[in-house]
């Protein structure tokens, strides 16, 4: 939860200024609206006005949105915090195999199939093949001395 207070600091702090200065601005519009307005509007109001608005502007309305920016922070990272643990952690896939590692397997596979073969006896040069014991010889002027 360490993480989740920090962030809520964090960014509530960087909210509830930024909201301050909006807030301040605000104040002063309204300040100057109050300060424009004359001072026969018609019938007397029914509290009696207070001379020094614009102050209390100053200080009410920057502490307000400050506030309410922090606290709306605080509600949605907390939101999403809860949100977040609920959800069942989900192991990652285990990695397939490595390609080389898969090529290498299949080469040493044919090489110990090559191996367990037993050698196939050499032909020896008296006995002849199968396929020329039907071919003429050549005569013997023929060959080559």
């Amino acid at each position: 939860m360490r993480p989740v207070l920090k962030r809520i600091a964090v960014n509530g702090a960087l909210t509830a200024l930024l909201l301050a200065m909006i807030g301040y601005g605000f104040a002063e519009l309204a300040g100057l609206w109050l300060a424009a307005q004359p001072a026969d509007r018609g019938p007397a109001p029914a509290a009696p006005a207070n001379p020094d608005v614009a102050a209390d502007l100053r200080t009410r309305v920057p502490l307000a949105m400050g506030l309410s920016g922090f606290l709306f922070v605080a509600v949605g990272e907390l939101g999403l915090h809860f949100w977040r643990s609920r959800r069942p952690v989900v192991p990652p896939p285990p990695p397939g195999p490595d390609p080389a590692e898969v090529l290498l397997e299949e080469l040493l596979r044919q090489v110990e199939a090559q191996q367990a073969k037993p050698p196939e006896p050499a032909p020896s040069p008296s006995v002849p093949d199968a396929e020329n014991i039907h071919a003429p010889r050549p005569a013997p002027h023929d060959r080559p001395a």
